[in-house]
């Protein structure tokens, strides 16, 4: 991939953007992962966001802001002008349970006479989804009963990083961890193949229906597990990879670079993108504007960086 196909810019006023999804041909909304806030930006205005929503004033009464309430948003997606938007559904740094983090929730998001967008619920928030997968018997290979009471990124730990639509007005789920199979080496996880959940009914469990599930999807992304999954177009996705732990160099391991892939879900090719550079980007978001499908955004995770007050976007032409 040439140089000139990528444009670097950065955005204020957030530093840990955490999913992504465009709103029209030049706006997008993302979350962060350490609040319950929604924040629109101009892709062309390298400044604050225009729009700042809480959840908590969406979800009166159910979402709650402060310490340890945080829903942990990962991913989003959008079916039909509804946007949906998943937790994490990991324990704290610590390995405490987080009952905020295990969400599914949507919203309808439309422009108001002033300008500015009305964000309303759509339906309620879905909170069993580990649940309703342990009760099926397709996901035993998983353990996500006992990858549910580990630690985020360590091995069979539990995290959902990525979320995106499908043709049939489904979603992809998909886990940065638990990973299956693969050899434990010098402490960590080898050649694991990264788990996706195709959730048929979306519309339906925000509406207190039981959970539909197809069978378990594993890609092969060198070891790496999912930070962002999204649909280019009709069964195409990208698919952001990365470590599923802390990614913390030692002395048996150096530091990892995510990696991105191309991937049909109709005939399961998967094409990692060469000669493109990921290095010191921590690409957590994705997104595709109307009508401009050869044209991707990357959002990184800027807050390890020292003195940050924003976050780095990357455009790529593919």
């Amino acid at each position: 991939m040439k140089t000139d196909d990528i444009v670097e810019q950065k955005y204020l006023g957030i530093s840990n953007p955490s999913g992504a999804v465009a709103l029209n041909d030049n706006l997008f909304i993302v979350a962060d992962d350490e609040d319950n806030l929604l924040r629109i930006y101009d892709r062309h205005v390298l400044d604050k966001p225009l729009q700042t929503v809480k959840l908590s004033a969406i979800f009166k009464g159910i979402v709650a802001d402060g310490e340890d309430l945080e829903i942990d948003l990962e991913s989003a997606a959008e079916i039909a002008g509804t946007y949906f938007w998943i937790g994490s559904h990991s324990t704290s740094r610590t390995g405490e349970y987080r009952e905020s983090r295990h969400r599914l929730l949507a919203v309808s998001i439309k422009l108001a006479a002033n300008n500015k967008f009305a964000i309303t619920p759509a339906g309620d928030i879905y909170t069993t989804l580990i649940a309703d997968l342990q009760d099926d018997d397709r996901f035993n290979h998983y353990h996500l009963g006992k990858a549910k009471k580990n630690q985020a990124k360590a091995i069979s730990g539990l995290s959902i990083e990525g979320l995106a639509s499908t043709p049939d007005n489904g979603l992809l789920i998909g886990f940065r961890n638990p990973l299956s199979g693969g050899d434990i080496k010098n402490g960590r996880l080898e050649n694991g193949k990264a788990l996706i959940v195709k959730l048929k009914n979306p519309y339906e469990v925000i509406h207190g229906l039981q959970a539909k599930f197809a069978d378990p999807i594993e890609l092969d992304l060198d070891g790496f597990g999912i930070r962002e999954i999204t649909r280019h177009k009709n069964h195409k996705y990208l698919v952001v990879a990365g470590p599923y732990h802390e990614n913390i160099p030692t002395k048996d391991h150096k530091k990892e670079e995510g990696k991105l892939y191309k991937w049909s879900s109709k005939s399961g090719k998967l094409n990692k993108l060469k000669r493109l550079e990921l290095e010191g980007f921590n690409i957590e978001a994705a997104l595709f504007y109307p009508g401009n499908d050869n044209c991707v955004q990357l959002l990184s995770d800027d807050g390890t960086l020292v003195g940050a007050n924003g976050f780095r976007s990357m455009t790529l032409t593919l």
